[in-house]
């Protein structure tokens, strides 16, 4: 009897031991402890595991436990609760909540078996729960009472084990794809048949160093057409900021048209182009030098009226 019984705990250990080690060989072993959200166990269908000393669990349990909703588009998890929406990448320490606060993570999001595991601790508070450890029991306690406040230190655990660290909004100016990624983006998504030019155009005023890749070509109809786009410094992704068709605005000759009615002499323009003021509202841009002074005007694409006028000496 006491043979078996051996037999059977050697067996029972060296499975743990075989399991522990396979996950252990990518820097990962089985965490054996307990969650419980507001007084409830959660039980997974992958185990919890502990990675660069971080509690991960799958994804989708521990979110939806406390109310959110999960989505996948490969390779993002987009977490939703309320107004609250946290975009994480899977091997990426960058974050990203709904309010463009970037936060860098001390451990991705990782697969194990099929499952998206998370820090435990990090999609916790970022849903606004408190979290505590109890040491003796290998237990997890989170409690929906807590506030999520962002900082630019990292959050002392207390014990030295930051979970992550959090960061402000990287500032700089926005940037168009080059103009391989832009005639990929344009061709895959069917917005030009043909593509003629592409080139880096300003958005609003010189100045403020931000720019779109704007690409010039035909459509499937065979009508001329300009497109704009530009690349998300946070995510990478790349969106669509506006388009015309170049015959259904007024044109450049209207517009120098209009500013010489206004005194504006077509050799004082240093710089004339059209772009997106916001989205889907596109201007003609003017920079001029005249005399002592620099006037900056923007024309609506459509109607040719004036929408900005300023004049620094």
């Amino acid at each position: 009897m006491i043979k078996k019984f051996l037999l059977a705990t050697m067996a029972f250990l060296l499975t743990l031991s075989l399991a522990s080690s396979a996950i252990a060989g990518n820097n990962y072993c089985l965490a054996n402890a307990k969650v419980f959200v507001n007084g409830k166990q959660l039980i997974f269908d992958q185990e919890p595991i502990i990675a660069n000393d971080r509690i991960l669990v799958p994804v989708r349990a521990i979110a939806e436990s406390l109310g959110a909703t999960v989505e996948w588009q490969d390779p993002k998890v987009i977490i939703k609760q309320g107004v609250t929406e946290i975009i994480l990448t899977i091997n990426s320490e960058m974050a990203q909540r709904e309010n463009r606060k970037i936060f860098f993570m001390e451990q991705p999001p990782i697969i194990i078996n099929g499952r998206t595991m998370v820090s435990l601790r990090f999609v916790a508070e970022a849903l606004g729960a408190s979290v505590a450890w109890d040491d003796n029991t290998r237990a997890v306690t989170i409690t929906s009472n807590g506030d999520f406040t962002a900082s630019n230190q990292p959050i002392d655990e207390g014990a030295g084990d930051n979970y992550y660290k959090l960061y402000d909004p990287i500032i700089g100016p926005d940037t168009g794809p080059i103009p391989e990624e832009a005639k990929k983006y344009v061709l895959e998504h069917r917005l030009l048949k043909d593509i003629k030019n592409i080139q880096y155009v300003p958005n609003r005023f010189l100045e403020l160093g931000s720019y779109d890749t704007m690409i010039s070509g035909t459509d499937e109809f065979g009508q001329e057409k300009l497109i704009w786009l530009t690349k998300n410094k946070y995510t990478g992704e790349i969106c669509v900021t506006g388009s015309v068709f170049p015959n259904k605005g007024i044109s450049q000759k209207t517009v120098i048209s209009t500013l010489e009615k206004k005194g504006i002499k077509k050799e004082s323009i240093k710089k004339i182009y059209i772009a997106p003021y916001e989205e889907n509202q596109i201007y003609w841009f003017v920079i001029a030098e005249q005399g002592d002074k620099k006037y900056y005007y923007c024309l609506d694409f459509y109607t040719g009226d004036i929408i900005i006028e300023n004049i620094a000496t």
